[in-house]
């Protein structure tokens, strides 16, 4: 690994000589010596690159080039930069963790999953802003542990419509649809585009520019959708409240949840309601999860009520 850590160096050291001669430029754009230098790096450097990148090959290691390009009149903040780097790397140990675990529902991920995922910063690049990064992965005679991952980035980046954002939702989980929120907001905050290069370590190649309007798209989609479960709950407990007129509820299951909701409209109701007693009681339950906060808001629905079987301490009708 040391001779791949050398031709590593190298491309950071030519990298960096091409952004100083493109600076030394600036001040004098004109000057012959200075484009022929600078044309000469530019040649060295991506010779550097490739080199590193074959030698990749036979290491296991997966080379991307992230680069971020603004738009006019933006510049790189500081923190836009860092939310853009941070959600790139969630997102994509969100989706190693998919794959090597199992869909979530949360966008966790345990430390497993984010020491295999982890991508190592090798060094910057001119053009925009440019980062190489590196992730070691281990590779048998068919696929490396990364592979799924990396084919996944692009594939998400295909969304276009709300039935796109339900389809990664249910195949890969609500935790990477959330990741991919993140990731694309903090770009559209940022006024950036996105262009990212894989040179996975089987040899394949992958690259995709990503613009402004496909994330404000991306991160518009996944902010208006949201994904809602129902089931009936049969639970037996003491009707705290109830309104006839605002047609609300409030039953206590005793050492259980508490459920609070609307009355259906055509519910099965007793002649009258009694606080204080035990009934029976049929809820459907609705949960509404909102990809873009993580966030899941419950509804109840009382859809019957039944057999009251204590003294009665006050009578709603």
């Amino acid at each position: 690994m040391s001779d791949f850590v050398s031709l590593v160096d190298r491309a950071k050291r030519a990298h960096s000589s091409v952004a100083k001669l493109e600076d030394a430029l600036q001040q004098n754009p004109l000057d012959p010596v200075a484009l022929l230098n600078l044309r000469s790096m530019r040649r060295v450097a991506e010779r550097a690159r490739e080199e590193m990148e074959r030698a990749a090959l036979g290491r296991h290691v997966d080379v991307c080039q992230y680069r971020l390009v603004p738009l006019p009149q933006m510049s790189f903040g500081l923190s836009n930069v860092a939310r853009s780097l941070l959600g790139y790397q969630n997102l994509f140990s969100q989706l190693f963790d998919a794959f090597a675990n199992g869909k979530k529902s949360r966008a966790v991920f345990g430390v497993e999953a984010q020491r295999a995922s982890t991508l190592d910063m090798a060094y910057t690049f001119a053009g925009s802003l440019g980062v190489t990064l590196l992730a070691h992965s281990e590779r048998d005679f068919f696929d490396g542990a990364l592979d799924k991952p990396i084919d996944a980035l692009y594939q998400v980046m295909e969304i276009n419509n709300l039935d796109d954002v339900k389809d990664i939702a249910q195949s890969l989980g609500r935790a990477v649809v959330k990741r991919i929120h993140d990731w694309t907001t903090a770009n559209v905050e940022g006024g950036f585009a996105a262009d990212i290069r894989w040179s996975r370590s089987d040899g394949r190649q992958l690259g995709q520019v990503i613009d402004q309007g496909q994330m404000q798209l991306i991160a518009g989609y996944i902010g208006a959708s949201s994904d809602t479960t129902t089931y009936t709950e049969e639970v037996r407990g003491m009707l705290v409240g109830a309104n006839m007129l605002s047609r609300t509820f409030h039953l206590s299951v005793p050492e259980g949840d508490t459920y609070t909701g609307h009355i259906s409209p055509d519910a099965t109701l007793p002649p009258a309601m009694t606080l204080g007693r035990m009934y029976s009681a049929v809820i459907d339950v609705g949960e509404t999860y909102y990809f873009a906060t993580d966030k899941t808001v419950k509804s109840n629905a009382l859809t019957g009520l039944f057999g009251p079987h204590e003294d009665l301490t006050a009578i709603i009708t």
